[in-house]
C-alpha cells in the first residue's frame, strides 16, 4: 500500500501539460502508464504510443481531430523529470549499480532512465559477459542495471574476481520513481533481499 501512495504521489508533483503542445520523442504518462509522442503531423494529426509498446496502443492527442474518431484521447499527461547529462545517471562521477528481479525489468529501466537523458548522448549495451546492461557514451559507465533471472527465468550468476575495489549494488526499489510506471515493474519480491551484499569488481570498463 505504501508503495502505491508513493507512486501517487511522486505522479502528482510531475507537472501536467497538454499533450497535443508536446514535441515528438516526448516521454510522458497519463493513467499510470508511459507514452512517448510520435507524430506531430498538421491539421491535429498528433499521437502518442505506449512506451516500448506495439501500435495497437496508440492513442490521439488532439480532441475534435481526424485521429480522435478512430483511437483513445489522451488529452492531458504528466512529463517525468529529465536528466540533464548523462553523468546524472551517476553517483558523484560515480556509477550506480542496481540488481533488479528479472532481465526483462532491468532492460526496461535502462532505456528508460536512457531516454530521459536530455543531451542524449547515452545509449543502453551488454555490459561485458555479465547479467546486466549499461548505460554508457561508449567510454564511460553511468549506471548498470544486473538482473538475477533471465527472460527465460532461469537464475543468474554474478561472476566475481580478487580487486581492490568493490562493487555496492542498490536494491532496485531504491531506484528513481519513474521506474515505477515501467509497464514490467513489480514491487519488492520476498526471494531478492533488501540487503544486497558487496561484490568485488570483475574487471574495468
Amino acid at each position: 500500500m505504501s508503495e502505491q501512495i508513493e507512486l501517487q504521489t511522486f505522479i502528482a508533483s510531475l507537472p501536467e501539460v497538454e499533450t497535443m503542445r508536446l514535441p515528438r520523442g516526448v516521454i510522458f504518462t497519463a493513467n499510470r502508464l508511459l507514452y512517448q509522442v510520435i507524430e506531430t503531423g498538421a491539421e491535429g494529426f498528433h499521437k502518442a504510443r505506449q512506451w516500448r509498446c506495439g501500435e495497437e496502443t496508440d492513442v490521439a492527442l488532439v480532441p475534435g481531430s481526424y485521429l480522435a474518431r478512430f483511437l483513445p484521447l489522451v488529452e492531458r499527461g504528466r512529463l517525468l523529470p529529465i536528466f540533464p547529462t548523462r553523468l546524472d545517471l551517476t553517483d558523484r562521477g560515480d556509477p550506480i549499480i542496481f540488481l533488479f528481479p528479472d532481465e526483462r525489468m532491468a532492460l526496461d529501466a535502462a532505456y528508460l532512465d536512457v531516454a530521459l537523458v536530455k543531451s542524449g548522448d547515452a545509449y543502453v549495451r551488454n555490459h561485458g559477459r555479465e547479467p546486466a546492461f549499461a548505460a554508457t557514451d561508449g567510454v564511460h559507465v553511468f549506471r548498470i542495471y544486473y538482473y538475477s533471472r533471465t527472460i527465460h527465468g532461469r537464475s543468474t550468476q554474478i561472476s566475481i574476481a580478487p580487486t581492490e575495489k568493490t562493487l555496492q549494488f542498490r536494491h532496485y526499489t531504491r531506484g528513481p520513481m519513474h521506474w515505477r510506471l515501467l509497464p514490467t515493474w513489480r514491487d519488492a519480491t520476498p526471494w531478492l533481499d533488501e540487503t544486497i551484499p558487496t561484490f568485488p569488481v570483475v574487471g574495468s570498463e
